[in-house]
């Protein structure tokens, strides 16, 4: 009886050694993460090869299996850490979202406002947000559209020391803003790309010197708010594009800015005309 507990015992430990594998991955992808944010790095080499990954014959097509959920780790990590994106332009964007570490350009109409509601989004609920070259930033406007405070760093980087501060704003928060403010030379562009790219911090830049991952595009189609020659403007509809990476040619959405609580919003869709003849109801002749 105990050589048969033996050798069931042999056959289950690939299966537990594939779910301790497993948690131990993305434990320490997670880790690997938090300590980037610090310009930290963790070394991955002892969890590669193929001998730290037993296949058992039967368990390649089981759903929720402990091969499945390490392939689905692998696949994850691969691609890397997703962010976040407002819903309105979520259409945009490669898997709805943006990766961490990568860099988007906008330039065009509202570019602060697409900046800050695209870096809201992406701050989630524990990343920090540093903001550059933006003096003119109307915070009050971007503490109603959900920006937190007390994760937020405005960095004037103006002078000699320019280089030095972004680049250890790179190195240390999770979302970096760069302002149309900043006179960037295409080196430092590409030396804080570089840095973006270690530290899985995501890049958004308005009209920056050299290429970016994504780049969007903005133009005004029209303005609401406005009467018959009185009224103020309140809000104003635009189309914005997005060519780069990972899109097949250029992808568009209309939106709407701006809206109290989000900044952006997806342009209502029209009603559908009603076709058809409508009956009238059967009226009782009198007498």
């Amino acid at each position: 009886m105990s050589t048969r507990l033996q050798v069931a015992a042999r056959e289950a430990e690939p299966v537990d050694r594939e779910d301790r594998l497993a948690l131990a991955r993305a434990t320490l992808g997670a880790a690997e993460r938090s300590a980037a944010r610090w310009g930290g790095k963790i070394d991955r080499t002892a969890l590669r090869g193929s001998s730290l990954h037993p296949v058992r014959p039967d368990a390649g097509s089981e759903p929720g299996s402990a091969s499945t959920t390490f392939s689905e780790l692998e696949s994850e990590d691969g691609l890397g850490t997703r962010l976040a994106v407002p819903g309105p332009l979520s259409a945009l964007f490669p898997r709805s979202s943006l990766r961490a570490g990568s860099s988007v350009a906008i330039e065009g109409a509202a570019s602060t406002s697409l900046l800050l509601s695209l870096a809201i989004a992406a701050m989630g609920e524990d990343s920090w947000c540093a903001i550059a070259g933006m003096p003119d930033l109307g915070l009050r406007a971007a503490l109603d559209a959900g920006l937190d405070p007390t994760r937020l760093a405005l960095a004037p980087a103006h002078g000699e020391h320019r280089p030095q501060v972004l680049s250890a704003l790179a190195d240390g928060v999770g979302v970096l803003v760069l302002g149309p403010g900043l006179d960037l030379a295409p080196a430092l562009w590409r030396s804080l790309l570089g840095r973006a790219r270690t530290a899985d911090t995501l890049v958004l830049a308005a009209v920056p010197p050299g290429r970016a991952d994504l780049s969007l595009r903005s133009t005004t189609r029209s303005w609401t708010g406005l009467g018959a020659g009185s009224g103020r403007l309140r809000s104003r509809r635009l189309a914005v594009s997005a060519v780069g990476r990972g899109i097949a040619g250029q992808r568009e959405v209309e939106v709407l800015l701006p809206q109290v609580g989000g900044m952006i919003a997806s342009v209502p869709q029209p009603r559908a005309a009603s076709s058809g003849m409508r009956l009238l109801e059967p009226v009782q002749r009198a007498g």
